[in-house]
């Protein structure tokens, strides 16, 4: 049997696209795979050069994937909405979904006992509460088309809980329950439904650019901080048909379990008991 991953024929709406990270890496993947791509942001100028791209070019053969971008603020329902409405219009039935916005700048970062309101408030808005928006938006277009598709929403390893980053960390949790739900309510009309949550990875937001002596990585098994690409490929495989019997899952894009990692000396680093260190510093105390 013959397996390849393409996207031919189908219309994917990227919900965050463009800006030079993950959503610009999802709508090139899904476009080099034959896709025709909905781009939806709020900032016109990462639309612009989105569509300046090679693979998107007007100016390009006539075999490249086509693209319709919209400007929107995905607080505003029906603002999102109506975008995706105009998207489909322009483009088909939207049969694959990626929402990518989210994520957490500095002022949202807080210790908990002084915890805000507000911003646990902005931060389900800006990562979960839209999601519902958009994906119930999509769904019931197939479910009136009795067509199949795939919805991936961009997650974090934070869901499971880290330090600082309570809010966001709720507002993932939440998404990824959210996405499992949809998948058993929509899974009879073909519709599957899971999230990729990324560890650390490189993006114009993350505040620096990668260098051989990055402290973070030293807890990544993988010894290295992902790219936009290594995301983009994760959902690429959940929009295709070689996921086709993938629905419900959090896939985690992460270089590894983050307790795995190991220091200079070949330990995990979260181990600092110094008995413990000593022994394995020994291999004669190692042996069983």
């Amino acid at each position: 049997m013959t397996r390849s991953l393409s996207l031919t024929g189908r219309v994917i709406a990227v919900v965050g696209a463009g800006g030079g990270g993950i959503g610009t890496a999802v709508a090139a993947a899904a476009a080099q795979a034959g896709a025709s791509v909905v781009a939806l942001s709020n900032d016109v100028a990462h639309l612009q050069e989105l569509s300046e791209a090679a693979y998107f070019s007007a100016e390009a053969d006539s075999d490249r994937s086509r693209l319709t971008t919209e400007v929107v603020d995905v607080a505003d329902e029906t603002h999102l909405r109506a975008a995706l409405q105009r998207g489909a219009d322009e483009l088909g039935c939207i049969d694959g979904l990626v929402n990518v916005v989210g994520g957490v700048v500095p002022q949202y970062w807080h210790r908990l006992e002084e915890y805000p309101l507000a911003s646990l408030d902005h931060l389900l808005t800006t990562n979960l509460r839209y999601a519902l928006v958009s994906c119930q938006h999509v769904a019931r277009q197939l479910i009136a088309a009795k067509q199949p598709g795939s919805l991936v929403n961009i997650s974090s390893i934070a869901s499971k809980g880290q330090p600082l980053l309570s809010g966001y960390g709720a507002a993932k949790a939440g998404l990824d329950s959210l996405g499992r739900s949809m998948a058993s309510e929509w899974g009879r009309y073909g519709i599957r439904v899971n999230s990729v949550a990324p560890g650390t990875i490189n993006t114009p937001r993350s505040g620096r650019k990668p260098d051989e002596n990055d402290p973070a990585t030293v807890a990544i098994p993988l010894r290295r901080r992902g790219t936009p690409d290594d995301v983009a490929n994760a959902v690429l495989f959940l929009l295709s048909d070689l996921s086709s019997y993938i629905s419900g899952q959090t896939l985690a894009v992460d270089g590894g379990p983050s307790r795995a990692g190991l220091d200079e000396t070949g330990l995990p680093v979260f181990v600092t008991n110094p008995a413990i260190r000593e022994r394995f510093a020994n291999p004669a105390e190692d042996s069983p």
